[in-house]
């Protein structure tokens, strides 16, 4: 864990994955404050949470610093879950008792953010230029003296 604290590209690569986390976490607080009577300083609030909350899971381990290959189902699972609780953390902010807690806003702030999180996993994954996956279909020549031969349209 020291190791990481130490390491400029674990700086680098968590720093980007909690602004990201910060990101989802805000948006649909931002909608909430549209549709109910959300206060900026808590819309600001649970951005700075997500951050730290995002930073401080960072320690258990970042699989694009450590090399892990994870399949991808598996990484979006894990992204989304530590998401969704990120932003539940976050969404505690304020509240002295749990009775106080606008559970409708939390939770559904929580669920927008985790797939807010899922949407831009995908959209990391998805190839820079599909055109390069596509196969290029060719055809052989078959020369047989009962076959005739197939040639390229």
């Amino acid at each position: 864990m020291l190791t990481n604290l130490t390491s400029p590209l674990w700086w680098k690569d968590a720093s980007l994955r909690a602004v990201y986390t910060a990101l989802a976490v805000v948006v649909p607080y931002l909608g909430a404050t549209l549709i109910t009577d959300v206060p900026w300083l808590t819309v600001l609030s649970v951005g700075v949470l997500g951050f730290i909350a995002s930073l401080a899971t960072s320690l258990a381990g970042l699989p694009e610093v450590e090399g892990v290959d994870l399949p991808w189902w598996l990484a979006a699972v894990e992204r989304t879950a530590k998401t969704f609780a990120q932003s539940l953390a976050a969404g505690l902010v304020g509240a002295a008792l749990l009775t106080d807690v606008d559970w409708g806003v939390v939770l559904q702030a929580a669920a927008l953010s985790a797939l807010l999180s899922l949407v831009r996993l995908i959209l990391a994954t998805l190839p820079y230029d599909p055109t390069t996956h596509v196969l290029d279909a060719t055809y052989e020549v078959v020369e047989s003296a009962d076959v005739p031969p197939i040639t390229k349209p």
